[in-house]
């Protein structure tokens, strides 16, 4: 086949498996797992056929996907993540635009909503969970911008393709879901919302900044790194969860201003 199924998965033990029993054994199937996990590994190459699972340190998910696109053999990729259902012919109807498209596209992304009109809608950007491409023309671009740890990166992608004219499309004859909630044990989800308060603060500075210019970066983020700091103070002596969260957003956003990579990482035992 002309597809390869990317998935980013981090500790997602609980859906992997639904995941991968809805795309069935048609296409191959690449899983980067970044906790290093070898008993996943094992037990979904065993059960799962073309299903080939990698496993890297925690490098975040622009970093993880440009590493399972360089093992895809096939002309196209679908990257996704554990938490996406695919419903009949997505696939197919995304490579069935691709063709008719003649490859001048630079996304196709399968809709999470109903549309009565299946033609389909050029968008200025797209999620990030659910994206089709051509190999060869993402690699070109320098696919994902790996500072991005977390979040904003799957705007830069769009920005970028946008300067140049590619144009991005939902394609409401592909259809997924997008499954949320449940996804972690209570004990880690706590430490991963932590991290994504962190993470989208991070992020949001630098994307605009790269795109914007350094003064508008400050000038959006500011007011929410005063709030932040503030609320940090206030919720240390009452509220030590919120506390967490929004100290992570004054950290994360501290740490774009003085220029430091987006080091955080979620402090769970592998």
């Amino acid at each position: 086949m002309s597809i390869t199924i990317i998935i980013v998965s981090y500790k997602s033990d609980s859906r992997i498996e639904k995941c991968l029993r809805n795309l069935g054994s048609k296409y191959n199937k690449i899983i980067v797992e970044t906790s290093r996990d070898k008993n996943l590994k094992i037990n979904l190459e065993k059960k799962f056929s073309k299903t080939k699972v990698i496993l890297l340190s925690n490098i975040g998910y622009g970093a993880a996907m440009n590493f399972g696109i360089k093992h895809a053999k096939t002309k196209y990729v679908f990257m996704t993540t554990p938490d996406i259902i695919l419903e009949k012919n997505t696939l197919k109807n995304l490579l069935a635009t691709a063709y008719k498209l003649n490859n001048k596209f630079a996304f196709l992304s399968p809709a999470t909503k109903y549309y009565k009109d299946k033609s389909i809608i050029e968008v200025e950007t797209c999620k990030g969970y659910a994206i089709f491409v051509e190999k060869k023309q993402f690699q070109k671009m320098g696919g994902w911008d790996e500072k991005f740890f977390l979040f904003y990166e799957d705007h830069d992608l769009c920005k970028r393709f946008n300067k140049i004219r590619k144009k991005t499309y939902i394609v409401p004859a592909s259809k997924v879901k997008h499954m949320t909630g449940g996804f972690y044990k209570s004990n880690t989800a706590t430490e991963i919302e932590i991290c994504k308060n962190w993470h989208f603060m991070w992020s949001k500075f630098y994307f605009n900044k790269k795109h914007n210019g350094l003064m508008y970066a400050y000038i959006i983020t500011f007011p929410v790194f005063i709030r932040s700091l503030a609320k940090s103070f206030f919720y240390f002596f009452f509220d030590k969860d919120r506390f967490k969260i929004y100290f992570a957003r004054f950290s994360g956003l501290f740490n774009a201003y003085i220029n430091k990579k987006s080091w955080y990482r979620p402090l769970i035992k592998i």
